[in-house]
């Protein structure tokens, strides 16, 4: 038995056969595959065998690479104004070659290693209409590879295989979120699911970039939102200030931050200013909403009329739950339904 270099490159990755020439090499690669897949009780895919869509021929195809040793991925499909999409390809994950990457001057980037190393394993599925109903059928498909296809114990490394399930996404999360360290959070996970060190189905950098990942689409999202406050903030002080221009007798008032933002904002319509005049004796401010959108505070300016029912005499939208902004708030009140 002599080992041939992969086309990769990769010293550590190689082809084992019997003998010299190429066909030994490929019946050997067969007999081995063939091997694997009835030790796994699976039947390999065949050129005729029908799919309802091409979503269960993929995940049919993924179970019988994981069981065998590898793992693929969608590459082409093939669109028709009639069928829509009727041609599918799925690859073996090593086929193909990396295309040399620049960087923006000209300069290559660093010389990653790459898995592909122009595997033809594949397996080709086309699209017909029978009786009406869509089915797939797999039109092409080999799985001769050249590198040496992974151990069970080996193949869930693999990042197609490396999911990391809702629960444990929270879990993650929780511990991140109290200052545990990536590794921390990896021997915890494997403590409380009582396994060994590594047996997770996942890996330590797969944590990070998913921690690393979650942060940043927070702050994308707080900046989106914080982008969409000062937009909405402003439009409704441009309709205060309209209906001030058209209504004399509505009020409103608004502070500004030292960035010049619209940082707090009250206003009350003639009708409240009104209804205090007659029913002012008991005022109640209600500070229980709060805009999740937003996160500001909704203030309201309540009283009670003659028949029992609540009414409203003001509003304000407030930044924070400070003195500051409570006096602020009272001081409003005060100039505009008591004047």
């Amino acid at each position: 038995m002599r080992r041939q270099q992969c086309p990769c490159g990769d010293w550590k990755c190689y082809v084992s056969h019997e003998g010299d020439s190429e066909e030994t090499s490929v019946a050997s690669q067969l007999a081995k595959n063939d091997e694997n897949s009835l030790n796994e009780s699976m039947v390999a895919p065949y050129v005729g065998m029908v799919f309802k869509s091409d979503d269960d021929a993929f995940e049919y195809y993924g179970n019988f690479a994981r069981k065998s040793g590898f793992s693929v991925r969608k590459e082409r499909s093939r669109l028709s104004p009639q069928l829509g999409v009727y041609k599918r390809d799925f690859v073996c994950y090593r086929s193909g070659f990396a295309p040399m990457r620049k960087k923006p001057g000209g300069e290559h980037h660093r010389d990653r290693k790459s898995v592909r190393c122009g595997c033809d394993a594949k397996m080709y599925l086309s699209k017909e209409v029978v009786e009406g109903v869509s089915q797939w059928f797999v039109v092409q498909f080999s799985n001769v590879h050249n590198h040496e296809l992974l151990e069970s114990d080996q193949v869930r490394f693999l990042p197609a295989y490396r999911k990391i399930q809702e629960a444990d996404q929270e879990r993650i999360l929780l511990l991140s979120k109290a200052g545990f360290p990536i590794h921390r959070i990896v021997k915890v996970l494997e403590l409380e699911k009582g396994i060994q060190g590594g047996q997770l189905p996942f890996l330590e950098r797969d944590v990070r970039n998913f921690v690393q990942n979650r942060r940043r689409a927070v702050q994308e999202n707080d900046a989106l939102l914080t982008e969409k406050r000062e937009t909405d903030t402003m439009e409704l002080l441009d309709i205060c200030k309209a209906t001030n221009e058209t209504d004399e007798y509505f009020v409103y008032d608004f502070t500004v931050d030292e960035n010049n933002k619209v940082e707090n904002i009250a206003w009350s319509f003639p009708g409240s200013i009104h209804a205090y005049a007659m029913l002012g004796d008991v005022v109640y401010f209600d500070t229980t909403y709060r805009s999740i959108t937003y996160g500001l505070i909704f203030g309201a300016w309540l009283g009670i009329d003659s028949n029992g029912r609540t009414i409203l005499f003001g509003v304000a939208l407030l930044q924070d739950e400070t003195l500051r902004s409570f006096a602020w708030a009272l001081q409003v009140y005060c100039q505009s339904l008591l004047n």
